[in-house]
């Protein structure tokens, strides 16, 4: 169980903090329930019943495994499905598992894409675009706090590695 003031990850949308614990009923089923907020979006305010801690609640990841993940950028992400509608759908289920070695896996190889297009002088994809956006925020925002670094700082690091 965590405790008001812990910092976790939710699910898809990744750090958030634990403001309250609290029992509320529904149908007239009484519950105890996490209230999140995310730290990127303080505006919104989450409730999730503590017996899914398991399930899309878990608590950001250990120094070890920060330092272990960024170094992987040093190594070739996921192979490049050329298909795009193939190549979305592998990238969603990778992002469904909330695995972060995974993530970054995927975020490493969009990065790689993304220079490879540049270089051409291409227009990169859009939606995967979208995706680096994504992933960095998710993944960067975790490193930062675990590792007590800035997210830009960790960026440039992985790009550093990366080139």
């Amino acid at each position: 169980m965590y405790n008001v003031g812990d910092v976790v990850i939710y699910s898809s949308h990744g750090l958030c903090s634990i403001k309250d614990i609290c029992e509320q009923t529904f149908s007239d089923i009484t519950k105890t329930y996490y209230v999140l907020e995310p730290l990127n979006d303080p505006n919104l305010t989450i409730r999730t019943p503590i017996d899914n801690e398991g399930k899309q609640l878990r608590e950001i990841m250990k120094k070890e495994e920060a330092i272990k993940i960024l170094h992987s950028f040093t190594s070739p992400g996921i192979e490049w499905v050329e298909q795009s509608t193939h190549r979305m759908r592998l990238h969603l289920e990778i992002i469904k598992t909330g695995d972060r070695q995974k993530q970054a896996h995927l975020l490493n190889t969009l990065l790689r894409k993304k220079i490879d297009y540049v270089a051409l002088e291409k227009k990169f994809p859009t939606q995967e675009e979208k995706l680096i956006l994504s992933l960095q925020e998710l993944i960067f925002s975790e490193f930062s706090i675990v590792l007590n670094k800035s997210s830009e700082e960790i960026y440039d690091q992985v790009l550093a590695q990366i080139s």
